[in-house]
């Protein structure tokens, strides 16, 4: 079977029924078929929220590779036992739905804006905020999936909390749709339990009400639904993705083993972005311990074999080659010792 890309979503929209993607302001929407004709089933693909499977469950559409390393969501669980058929090192990752809110209590939620702890202050994010959010990799999710800043301050809106003249936390749009935003919170980790995301999250959302548009919210932890009902919302439910990656996609099912007891045994720790201490074999596979800072701790993970001597990670994008006495990662060869 062959895979079609359809233009026209009037024939699948029935099978995602009110997702909001449809409704996305500049992001990129590809969806395939292996129907084009009367489709049961498909694959959808959003720049950013990476790929849906709904309809029929298809093996041809799980096994599509043509997106690289990206979050998969099953429709139902006919389409996850599909996904770990085909991707066994894939696990899955809860996020939590939220209802979509239609009625705030404003005047609570401008007590929360009132209740900011004295010495910080709420600014809307301009040119010069959103400058200083882009060198700040705590904060740097808050400019969403916009691709330049001009497409920010003309489309997106959001605000900061400024302590002393330094941004410590915020709430913005990650990106937008037609009927409103999709609402990101965010704040450094020594400011947080000071009420500092209740306050700017309900600076966004007021704002939002005063232009008729709608804050829309997807939880990634409990923290965020708690703080999402502290504002007025109401928790849904709970649903799985899958993150799969190159090395998921091209691990070898029955690699021969025979030489793999060559590569365990210490290494040299050379390559700064990802240090391979050490690896040996357990149950027949071949496991690592490794760190990606000097700072942080070790930790054990599981070789993916995508080639002869070459290994990636579930859940990471390094790439492993053995030489002799050696292995390469990043082009940096270390030695065994």
């Amino acid at each position: 079977m062959s895979l079609y890309e359809l233009n026209d979503f009037s024939k699948i929209k029935c099978m995602f029924g009110d997702w909001d993607e449809f409704d996305a302001v500049d992001v990129e929407i590809k969806v395939f078929v292996t129907d084009p004709d009367t489709p049961r089933s498909a694959l959808l693909y959003s720049s950013y929220d990476g790929i849906f499977l709904g309809g029929e469950p298809d093996r041809e559409l799980v096994e599509y590779s043509q997106f690289g390393d990206d979050s998969v969501l099953p429709q139902n669980e006919a389409w996850e036992k599909l996904i770990r058929e085909c991707y066994p090192e894939a696990k899955p990752t809860t996020r939590y739905a939220i209802h979509r809110c239609k009625e705030f209590d404003r005047e609570k939620l401008q007590s929360f804006v009132d209740a900011l702890p004295e010495g910080y202050e709420i600014k809307r994010i301009d040119s010069e905020i959103y400058d200083l959010l882009s060198t700040n990799d705590d904060l740097e999710d808050l400019t969403g999936e916009f691709k330049t800043k001009e497409a920010f301050l003309e489309k997106g809106r959001g605000y900061v909390v400024l302590k002393d003249g330094k941004v410590v936390a915020g709430a913005s749009s990650c990106y937008c749709y037609h009927f409103g935003i999709e609402v990101e919170i965010d704040t450094v980790r020594s400011e947080r339990r000071k009420g500092l995301a209740t306050a700017v999250g309900a600076k966004l959302i007021l704002s939002c009400l005063e232009d008729g548009l709608e804050p829309v919210w997807d939880a990634a932890n409990m923290i965020s639904v708690h703080l999402a009902e502290k504002l007025g919302y109401r928790f849904d439910c709970e649903y799985v993705y899958y993150w799969i990656n190159e090395a998921q996609r091209l691990m070898i099912k029955d690699p021969d083993k025979s030489h793999w007891p060559d590569f365990c045994g210490e290494y040299e720790e050379l390559v700064e972005a990802f240090m391979l201490k050490k690896v040996w074999m357990k149950d027949g596979d071949l496991y690592g311990l490794a760190c990606n800072d000097p700072e942080e701790d070790y930790f054990e993970f599981k070789l993916l074999p995508i080639g002869e001597n070459t290994f990636g990670r579930a859940n990471g994008s390094v790439r492993i080659t053995f030489g002799d006495n050696c292995l390469v990662i990043d082009g940096i060869t270390c030695k065994k010792l």
